[in-house]
């Protein structure tokens, strides 16, 4: 014989609609931090699009995104609770992290990530482009070797700062001298404020005035090592690449055809 379900209480009835409430505030937290990712990424996509054309502009903003999927993937794997990334016009993107790296060879790994995974994925649209004879696709491979060919300058904010921190702290002197270089090829007064902020996060490290992430478990010698062969096979891989491209390249881009 069934047993006759038992009426609902009162509180099981409000316990229950407190749990709906709370989920669609969440849900509603959620959708609105979407939404914040998903249009400073569309703001991006518009702004490019208007100087290169809509193709250029995606393939560039998809290269972007795969670059902080990069730092993502990595900071999910290290559980460092990371965020959705945040693009900004003509300078990338980034991803906050809500925990600290627990040593400099994680928080090195993690700051490399990015130009890894998303300097492989341009130099294999770079020569999936070549092969294609596509001067759009090369464009924008090439495009992607240079961004993360500058994220590698080891000056901290970039990635290159925080990987070249586990190496050897006294690179950050020259590396901040590498933005104002950068600055000035660029005619960029963004990179020339980067510049400055590099140059006095250099001064910091020197002067004992370090961040608590600066305070971290310092890498072993051979971590060392094996973060110093991934940087510089890395950072010679891009630069052979973009060497490779040529000035013709932008005649395929929209906004320069007459």
């Amino acid at each position: 014989m069934e047993q006759e379900p038992k009426p609902k209480s009162k509180n099981s009835i409000l316990g229950g609609l407190a749990v709906l409430g709370i989920a669609l505030v969440k849900f509603k937290v959620f959708i609105f931090m979407m939404l914040k990712q998903g249009l400073s990424m569309f703001i991006m996509i518009g702004i490019y699009a208007m100087f290169f054309g809509p193709i250029y502009a995606l393939i560039v903003v998809a290269l972007i995104l795969i670059h902080e999927g990069g730092h993502y993937i990595f900071m999910k794997f290290f559980g460092l609770d990371p965020k959705l990334p945040v693009f900004i016009p003509f300078f990338g993107a980034f991803v906050a992290m809500e925990k600290l790296p627990p040593d400099q060879a994680v928080d090195a790994w993690v700051s490399l990530a990015g130009p890894l995974v998303g300097g492989v994925t341009s130099v294999i649209i770079f020569y999936l482009g070549a092969q294609m004879s596509s001067g759009l696709m090369m464009a924008a491979g090439s495009t992607g070797c240079f961004f993360n060919l500058l994220q590698l300058i080891p000056a901290k904010p970039f990635d290159g700062g925080f990987v070249i921190n586990a190496i050897a702290k006294w690179v950050l002197i020259p590396g901040a001298a590498m933005v104002f270089v950068a600055a000035y090829l660029l005619q960029s007064p963004l990179f020339f404020i980067l510049g400055l902020f590099s140059a006095f996060s250099a001064y910091r490290s020197f002067t004992g005035q370090v961040s608590e992430r600066d305070l971290i478990k310092p890498a072993t010698g051979l971590e060392k090592v094996m973060i110093g062969v991934a940087y510089f096979t890395l950072a010679g891989t891009l630069g052979y690449i973009y060497a490779l491209s040529s000035d013709q390249l932008v005649s395929f881009l929209p906004a320069n055809k007459t």
